[in-house]
């Protein structure tokens, strides 16, 4: 179990602290009044240095060394006492903001006042980004081995074996400016409020505390600063340009709007301290600012206040992925946060668990049982993809340790969810009364305020539509990070009124449960003179609207029209309304997003549009979302679930030049359609595979500025083979353990979706597949012929081309036979091109530096395939060959020319101390890997999740497998 925590700033030293704020304000206002004497008094500094004696008035003493800093930062001239009590109150109210970690006290807390809440610091897991990088260098160093204008082939290659996820925290060390994009409840706000909290933590004395932020850090205790971007935007004038100016006086409302007391004077001793002592400035949710026209008038305030803030200052901005279109670019500073892997899903139960004994939620008993089951739980695949995510795993802690349970699905996840929410209303805390007793309306249920907020929640979720009509803001997560509308108090009365007999008092009785009680809505201060709520995170706004859509009577016709109006926004809604509507009225709902119709029948009539097949995908996440168990079991739902498969088939080759979506989008096509039945027989059956043949002749093999592997021109390649048209699939592979071949593979093969290359394996599981293959084909290989990896030269020239190659040759299936080509040669326009498509990079090519962050399907990036018709050979996956490098890594023992007939370079039987060469680069590496003539070497036991193999058909003489 996780050990306490030694991080400062649990709600009573908050409390503590703000107590000895408002008497030092006092102080300073009898002071300012004209009283200069002020009684000696004594100060508990809560577990700062002990005062026990008398207190001079003109002073004044705050936490630990918190006086040593604020003296440190005060120009001369201005009121010290002044300076300190303001900024003092200020970091007491971001802190006291910050710290509460509010779900956790969706049930457990509720029903006793008297166990504490739990903190931000107490379950809190650091995040990881989507970039990988060599597992001994630094981000510093990588990005400055990025940046370089000469690159070495050689120096290329991972110079260490492994490479490793790099935090968020190093990447905001690294970048003055940092965005960070992510899925709903990926964490990047929660992200910014710890890195905010840790500063101002700092700030009151604790020093100790920068050490959370990682050794990187070497900024100080920089002043703390957040924004909230969409009330920004919402404050702008229409159309007017942003400034700088109107973010600082947007932060000065903002202020005094908290509800903490603060003055918009604070922000003139703010703006000061950021500019002379440094602040990190946390820009949050540029996606929830309207639409792109105002995205970009706040971005441009941004850039505008980066440029003028003062070198001291650093910037972290967050977004989802719909409102950054160009998506990551760590090179730029932008990154994308990956999922919970299963090492931080394991600490934050751990953390859970511990903090619930810690605080005496639990006996350490019970909580020992239920930790273990819910890390027993979190493999169901039901529930893994909701464990990723951090939202989703705080709510599964929260249902699992109060009901001993976790729900099935999503939805039903949700659901439970809402109604712990609701029931935090309706209990009877000390003297108040239950919600439905204040009430005294004996027919009126929890149900019927569910209802009301479920309408509310369509509503402002509609009117706060972003008109981005790119399908970027289909998630591959559950759901897309960002906030939720502010809700008036005035709306809620005019909400809540109808459903209580018209009275104005009742529903202000129901708003002041609200306002006292952590519930499904949450207090956000005063505005505009008047009390703001939200939801506690847009996945509940989303859930509760779904609700209401999945009953209104034209279910079908809104979700198409919702669909075209703005597919991002209501993507989530959309798809778990579907849920909600259960199989039939879901499904049809499907259904009316393609029309009703085949993608065939479509094309005959007209040309999809980018629309056409962002509401294809939306159409086949409701599809998963219903259950393909459940869409199965109909004859219409199932013919419903093969017209809309059809379709992703057919978007995922069209890049957005032709009309077609994102790469990052057809990536999650690809993995919707392994889901709901991939008609692509050749990448999930063995039997059905797909093969290029490559006739025999010279073709140009190596680099032209590599020592040891020089462009040469190869003639030794004498023989004719077939090689795979895509790597080895997920679904191939799994079909060779089932098989009961092959009991040494890790389990991680087989986790991607089932159309994916398969990665994590070495170089001993794929040639055991190759050997399996060998004999399950052995009657319909020709004599003497065998399944194997492909040599170096195999893979490069099927990659780049022989001096001639045949039109198209294609063996469909190893059941069609062999039989020599009588196609006509014709000439390579490009025999010694670099990538397999030519000598220029092309983003919609491969799948390196496009920003999906993980493998993706054949089939999306046609524009990079070989002279040969193969897909992927550059940049999906790093592909195993059966060639030798040496025993050194730094320098190759087998160096070119390369001879094919050389026996020595290609001995299977050669010990695991000496590399083997991968060929093809990866979705981890950058556009230099992807060139055909790159080669890197591994041990072959090495597995790592961009590692994975295709296979060749010869003539087994040349040699062994």
């Amino acid at each position: 179990m996780a050990s306490e925590p030694t991080t400062p700033g649990s709600a009573d030293d908050i409390f503590r602290l703000q107590r000895q704020i408002a008497e030092l304000q006092a102080q300073l206002a009898a002071r300012q009044q004209g009283d200069a004497d002020h009684p000696a008094q004594a100060i508990d500094t809560g577990g700062g240095a002990a005062v026990a004696g008398a207190v001079n008035a003109g002073g004044h003493f705050i936490g630990r060394d918190f006086v040593q800093v604020i003296n440190r930062i005060v120009h001369h001239g201005e009121d010290p006492a002044e300076a300190k009590a303001v900024i003092a109150h200020y970091l007491a109210a971001l802190a006291g903001e910050l710290a509460g970690l509010r779900l956790g006290e969706i049930d457990l807390s509720a029903s006793d006042g008297r166990r504490e809440p739990l903190q931000l610091a107490d379950v809190y897991v650091p995040l990881a980004t989507q970039l990988h990088i060599p597992q001994e260098m630094t981000l510093a160093q990588w990005l400055q081995r990025s940046r370089s204008a000469v690159r070495n082939a050689r120096a290329e290659m991972e110079e260490k074996r492994a490479t490793r996820a790099v935090p968020a925290l190093e990447a905001l060390a690294e970048h003055r400016e940092l965005t960070l994009l992510g899925a709903a409840g990926s964490g990047k706000s929660t992200f910014g409020a710890s890195v905010l909290l840790a500063l101002a933590q700092a700030w009151q004395g604790h020093d100790e505390v920068l050490a959370s932020l990682g050794e990187q850090w070497r900024h100080g205790a920089l002043l703390p600063i957040r924004v909230v971007l969409r009330r920004f935007a919402e404050q702008l004038p229409a159309g007017a340009a942003a400034h700088a100016g109107d973010l600082w006086d947007f932060i000065g409302r903002d202020l005094d709007a908290s509800g903490y007391g603060l003055s918009p004077e604070t922000k003139r001793f703010v703006q000061r301290i950021a500019r002379d002592h440094g602040a990190l400035i946390v820009l949050d949710g540029l996606d929830e600012c309207g639409d792109d026209a105002s995205r970009q008038r706040v971005v441009g305030a941004v850039r505008q206040l980066m440029r003028g803030a003062g070198d001291r200052c650093r910037f972290l901005f967050t977004a989802r992925p719909y409102a950054w279109p160009a998506g990551a670019d760590p090179a730029q500073g932008v990154y994308a946060l990956a999922d919970f892997d299963d090492g931080q899903i394991e600490r934050f139960i751990r953390g859970w668990y511990a903090t619930l004994v810690r605080r005496q939620w639990l006996s350490p008993g019970d909580a020992e049982r239920k930790c273990d089951d819910l890390l027993t739980a979190r493999h169901r695949p039901d529930l893994k993809p909701l464990a990723r995510n951090p939202l989703l795993l705080t709510l599964m802690a929260s249902l699992h340790a109060s009901r001993g349970r976790l729900p099935d699905d999503r939805a039903d996840l949700y659901n439970d969810s809402v109604d712990l929410l609701l029931l935090r209303w309706n209990r009877q805390i000390g003297a108040d009364r239950a919600l439905l007793d204040a009430l005294e309306m004996p027919t009126l249920k929890l149900a019927d305020l569910r209802e009301t907020l479920e309408e509310l929640a369509f509503t402002v979720h509609a009117e706060s539509v972003v008109a981005d009509r790119d399908l970027g803001a289909a998630r591959a997560g559950p759901g897309d990070a960002g906030g939720t509308a502010d809700i008036a108090e005035s709306r809620l009365l005019l909400a809540f009124r109808p459903l209580l007999g018209g009275s104005w008092d009742k529903a202000a009785i129901v708003v002041d449960y609200i306002e006292k009680r952590a519930g499904l809505l949450l207090g956000q201060g005063e505005r505009h003179g008047e009390r703001q709520f939200a939801f506690p995170h847009r996945t509940f706004q989303e859930f509760l609207a779904a609700c209401h859509l999945a009953a209104r009577p034209e279910f079908a016709a809104d979700c198409a029209r919702l669909a075209r109006e703005a597919p991002g926004h209501w993507q989530i809604v959309l798809t778990l309304a579907a849920r909600v509507a259960r199989s039939e009225r879901g499904a049809t709902a499907a259904d009316e997003l393609i029309g009703g119709t085949s993608i065939d029948d479509f094309r005959r009539e007209k040309t999809p549009t980018a629309a056409d097949w962002s509401c294809a995908l939306l159409a086949g996440m409701q599809l998963l979302e219903i259950g393909v168990d459940a869409v199965r079991q109909r004859d219409r739902t199932r013919a419903i679930a093969t017209r809309v498969a059809g379709w992703l088939a057919a978007s995922l080759p069209v890049p957005p030049a032709d009309g077609g979506v994102a790469a990052r989008q057809r990536a999650l096509a690809g993995d919707v359609l392994a889901r709901l039945g991939d008609p692509r027989r050749h990448l999930l059956e063995v039997d059905a595979m797909r093969f290029a043949q490559v006739p025999a002749g010279a073709f140009w093999m190596g680099e032209p500025d590599d020592r040891d592997a020089p462009l040469h021109p190869n003639e030794t390649l004498d023989y004719d083979y077939w090689i795979a048209e895509a790597p080895v699939s997920v679904a191939q592979f799994a079909a060779f353990v089932t098989a009961g071949a092959y009991s040494e593979h890790d389990a991680a093969a087989l986790r991607a979706p089932a159309n994916r290359p398969v990665v994590n394996v070495n170089w001993h599981d794929a040639r055991a597949f190759c050997a399996w293959l060998t004999e399950l084909w052995l009657e319909r290989l020709p004599a003497g012929w065998a399944v194997s990896l492909p040599s170096e030269p195999e893979w490069e020239k099927a990659a780049r081309g022989g001096l001639q190659i045949p039109r198209a040759i294609r063996l469909e299936s190893i059941a069609q036979g062999f039989a020599a080509s009588d196609a006509p040669l014709r000439d390579n326009p490009l025999p010694r091109r670099s990538y397999p498509w030519g000598d220029d990079w092309g983003g919609e090519w491969a799948n390196a530096e496009m920003s999906i962050g993980d493998t993706s399907t054949p089939g999306i990036f046609t524009g990079g395939q070989s002279p040969y018709g193969c897909e992927d050979l550059g940049g999906n996956v790093w592909e195993w060959t059966r060639s030798l490098w040496g025993t050194d890594w730094q320098k190759p023992d087998f160096v070119y020319p390369y001879d094919a007939n050389d026996r020595l370079r290609e001995d299977p039987g050669a010990p695991d101390d000496v590399w083997r060469v991968v060929r093809g680069g990866s979705w981890v590496g950058l556009r230099a890997d992807a060139r055909c003539g790159i080669r890197s070497r591994y041990p072959p036991d090495d597995r790592f999740g961009h590692f994975g193999f295709r296979v060749v058909l010869r003539s087994s003489p040349v040699l062994p497998l």
